[in-house]
C-alpha cells in the first residue's frame, strides 16, 4: 500500500513538474507567434507560416497534456518531429539551433507521458489488490 502511495505521489509530483514547465514555453509561444517582427522587412513566406503553425500545434499538445496526458505528450512529440522533417523536405537543410527549441518544448511532454505511466501502473496495482 505505501508503495502505491509513493507511486501516485511520484506521478502528481512529475505531472506539476511538467505543468510548471509548460507555462513559460506557452507565454514564449503565444509572445512568438503574436508578436509582429519590427525588423521584418518582407512578408512571411507561406511554408514559414506553416512551419510555425507547427510549432503552435506541438504547443498546444502541452496545454491538452494538462487534461490528457497522453495524447498531449504524444501530440507534442510527434509534431515536433514532422516539424523537423517538413523544415528538411522545403528547406533542403537543418539547423542545430532546432535543439534548443527541443531542449524546451520535448521534456516536458516526456514527463506527461511518464506521468500517465506512472497513474495506469497505480492503478492497475489498485484493481489487482482491492
Amino acid at each position: 500500500m505505501n508503495d502505491l502511495r509513493s507511486v501516485r505521489r511520484s506521478a502528481r509530483v512529475i505531472r506539476w513538474i511538467a505543468r510548471i514547465w509548460s507555462i513559460p514555453i506557452l507565454v514564449f509561444a503565444l509572445v512568438r507567434i503574436f508578436a509582429p517582427d519590427p525588423y521584418a522587412t518582407e512578408p512571411v513566406p507561406a511554408e514559414d507560416w506553416f512551419l510555425l503553425s507547427l510549432w503552435g500545434v506541438a504547443i498546444l499538445g502541452l496545454l491538452v497534456a494538462w487534461r490528457w496526458e497522453l495524447v498531449g505528450g504524444v501530440m507534442t512529440i510527434a509534431t515536433m518531429f514532422f516539424r523537423e522533417l517538413v523544415w528538411v523536405l522545403l528547406k533542403g537543410n537543418w539547423m542545430v539551433n532546432f535543439l534548443i527549441v527541443w531542449a524546451a518544448v520535448v521534456p516536458p511532454a516526456i514527463l506527461f507521458l511518464v506521468a500517465w505511466r506512472l497513474e495506469k501502473k497505480a492503478e492497475r496495482a489498485e484493481g489487482a489488490h482491492p
